[in-house]
């Protein structure tokens, strides 16, 4: 055995002939309880860190050791290791501490899940959200404002700082309490084939009908199998691209499309057969140029989206005939 540890040293009453105190003593014997693997070395630094007197007692008894080596030196052996012993205790308190991270993903999958709810909640505030930038380019007119600074720093680096073990987990709890908003269906559309996670769990979606890109869009859309709620903002923009069918009659028959209808536009067809919504709307993303048709028009679309929208899924549109 070893001359350098706390039992050998005991046996030898080595803690009685020397007077060592109390202090120094709990120390030799949790630098044993360490080598031993009983403790590690984070609980033996705090056993020195969080008491001076401990502390004290190591330097005091290298200063003992010494004194008893000139006094005494056939006790050197017993000294040196006892100097050696105090020197490493020591050396392990004044070591950095481990930069480790909390263990969450041993955390049982309901605390995780309220944990990130309520970070959602915290950084953010508002109910809906829209992609920080504009991604995409495209002549879609941009007629909402754009609010550069909504996003802060800590909205972007959130779901960053969660790391990719927790990204499913932070999206389905993101998208199943944000409505996401996006300027036109070129912009929805980016995100939806960029995205999968969008895909995979979007509850809510607000959009501004217009581009050329309609029809793929609310295609790609039918695909979200856990949207719930779909806000549809019409402007006469909404108009500017007709549906296949109603671009090639335009062209044989211009004086029946002098006037365009909403039953023409593009992604009409596409949007009719999304399935299994449970909220549908339609609003005019500018309220002050609205007129008695344009509103008329609103109202019945809206009827129609909801009648439609709001069947079940796999329903069919000739089912009922």
């Amino acid at each position: 055995m070893s001359s350098k540890s706390w039992y050998a040293l005991k046996s030898k009453a080595v803690h009685t002939r020397y007077g060592l105190t109390k202090n120094i003593q709990v120390l030799l014997q949790g630098l044993e309880s360490f080598h031993a693997g009983i403790i590690d070395a984070r609980e033996l630094g705090s056993m020195v860190r969080l008491s001076p007197r401990r502390r004290e007692s190591v330097a005091a008894t290298i200063a003992k050791c010494a004194r008893m080596i000139n006094k005494d030196p056939q006790e050197s052996k017993t000294c040196v290791d006892i100097i050696e012993m105090c020197t490493e205790i020591l050396e392990i308190a004044d070591r950095p501490p481990p930069i480790e991270g909390f263990p969450f993903m041993r955390l049982p999958a309901e605390i995780r899940e309220y944990i990130v709810d309520l970070m959602v909640d915290t950084v953010f505030k508002s109910k809906g959200i829209k992609p920080s930038s504009r991604k995409v380019s495209c002549n879609c007119p941009q007629l909402e404002r754009e609010f550069g600074s909504f996003h802060t720093p800590q909205m972007k680096a959130l779901p960053s700082i969660l790391g990719p073990a927790l990204n499913h987990e932070f999206f389905r709890i993101f998208f199943r309490k944000k409505a996401v908003r996006f300027r036109c269906c070129c912009e929805l559309l980016y995100h939806l084939d960029s995205n999968p996670l969008l895909v995979q769990n979007v509850r809510d979606i607000k959009v501004h009908w217009c581009g050329p890109k309609s029809a793929r869009t609310f295609k790609k859309l039918a695909e979200c199998d856990k949207l719930e709620g779909l806000t549809i903002s019409i402007s006469k923009s909404t108009l500017a691209n007709l549906s296949p069918r109603a671009d090639l009659m335009k062209q044989f028959f211009p004086l029946s499309y002098r006037h365009v209808r909403i039953t023409d536009i593009l992604g009409l067809d596409e949007i009719l057969t999304i399935r299994g919504l449970k909220e549908v709307s339609v609003t005019h993303l500018q309220t002050r140029s609205t007129n008695l048709t344009a509103e008329t028009d609103r109202a019945n679309l809206s009827e129609m989206l909801a009648h439609q929208l709001k069947k079940e899924k796999g329903y069919g549109p000739l089912d009922e005939f």
